[in-house]
């Protein structure tokens, strides 16, 4: 039976995945402060501005998050995770040779529009088709290779761009990024049953068959059906402010310590700690997830943001102290990704996850790339990164709200 056969393949996506993950960790998530710093180093552009102009590229790269769903749907996931690594590749090396403010908003276009075809869109649809039942502790696992980065790859960036320079490191992170697009067109394998395998290496019982499926359970979403529901609405805005939090929470980590009287070093040092927390957290609410269900973990995770940012302000003046609620939020935050996608396999299914995800994430997406604008217009006008900190609390309170008059449960397409 196909069942009997090896799931090493399957077990190799994790690892890909989680690969696939660390890029992003490393140019969009905990890397995007460094890597802004060291071209301000290199240019002489202010970088609160440069911070700023991210919301331009995340906006203009909308548009790609959707069009990269309806490529993953259309072509599946293998060549446009490697067009996207090595268009970002590309994109890496104009940004080592940039001199101006134009260069960067270029690679926040060209980075931010392509993120999705090698890490949420591409990667979580591949997790999905590969592990419906235990897309919750996968996610998890995979999700690390965020935190994994800050220790990594961006701990390289800080401590090797003064030694060679930054556009020698941008040319070493290109090569790598380049080469595992190129691995990738043969690493992957969009399902389990083209290479005779089953989801989870297990037979699917007739209930699963219906909600994890195969290609022939896809079921006609629309656009329209998912964005004027109640719950589509709720994932929308819900996750969509908690997807500011998350990368809000990690952007401002640096400037905050360098604003509390940290040295760059030391404020990378105490970033790639945080980021060996959320490693672990990561995994945890992967766990949670399967075991507790995607509405109990999410909830969880929205509290966990709401008490360790408000926290982290409530301790503002309190030297190290205010750093033990921050990263009790922080901790989670590789959940976020886990999460979004975990929802959309839980309420629509396997076989129409990437479908879904396009439309609804998008919208998701929108809301997320107002981050960098919050993130300078709070600190230029408060004159510190803590009340940053503080609105991300308030606003994972109202994402709180959305997510608990939810229904998480599956659903089949509404009959037109």
């Amino acid at each position: 039976m196909a069942g009997e056969k090896s799931f090493l393949r399957g077990y190799s996506m994790v690892l890909h995945s989680f690969l696939m993950y660390w890029i992003y960790g490393t140019l969009i998530g905990g890397g995007l402060s460094v890597l802004v710093a060291q071209y301000c180093g290199m240019t002489g552009l202010n970088s609160n501005l440069v911070t700023s102009v991210n919301t331009v590229g995340g906006f203009l790269s909308v548009a790609m998050t959707f069009l990269i769903g309806r490529w993953v749907i259309a072509r599946g996931v293998r060549g446009i995770t490697a067009f996207s690594c090595i268009g970002t590749a590309v994109g890496l090396c104009i940004l080592g040779n940039g001199t101006s403010l134009g260069i960067y908003i270029l690679w926040s276009v060209v980075s931010q529009g392509l993120y999705n075809g090698y890490s949420f869109t591409a990667t979580n649809a591949l997790i999905a088709n590969w592990f419906p039942r235990k897309k919750g502790w996968v996610m998890g696992i995979t999700t690390a290779g965020m935190m994994a980065a800050s220790f990594t790859s961006v701990l390289f960036i800080t401590v090797y761009s003064p030694k060679i320079g930054f556009t020698n490191v941008c040319y070493f992170l290109a090569a790598v990024i380049a080469m595992l697009g190129v691995v990738s067109l043969k690493w992957i394998v969009d399902t389990p049953e083209q290479c005779g395998l089953l989801p989870d290496n297990m037979p699917l019982t007739e209930r699963e068959q219906q909600e994890f499926g195969g290609g022939t359970a896809r079921q006609d979403w629309t656009a329209r059906n998912l964005i004027c529901s109640k719950d589509g609405m709720c994932y929308i805005v819900g996750f969509g402010l908690l997807f500011i939090a998350t990368t809000g929470g990690i952007t401002a980590f640096v400037p905050y310590m360098l604003e509390r009287g940290y040295s760059q070093v030391d404020a990378v040092g105490l970033m790639s700690l945080t980021s060996l927390f959320s490693l672990a957290g990561s995994f945890i609410m992967g766990v949670l997830d399967t075991r507790l269900g995607t509405k109990k973990a999410s909830l969880i995770f929205a509290a966990l943001y709401v008490i360790g940012y408000s926290g982290a302000f409530a301790l503002t003046g309190i030297d190290k102290l205010f750093l033990l609620p921050l990263w009790l939020a922080m901790a989670s935050g590789g959940a976020n990704a886990n999460l979004m996608a975990s929802t959309l396999v839980s309420q629509y299914g396997r076989a129409n996850y990437a479908s879904v995800w396009s439309v609804l994430f998008t919208g998701a997406s929108l809301i997320r790339n107002l981050c960098y604008l919050l993130i300078g217009a709070i600190a230029s006008l408060s004159g510190t990164y803590a009340r940053v900190y503080l609105f991300w609390g308030i606003i994972s309170a109202f994402s709180f709200v959305l997510l608990a008059v939810s229904n998480f449960k599956y659903r089949p397409a509404p009959q037109n």
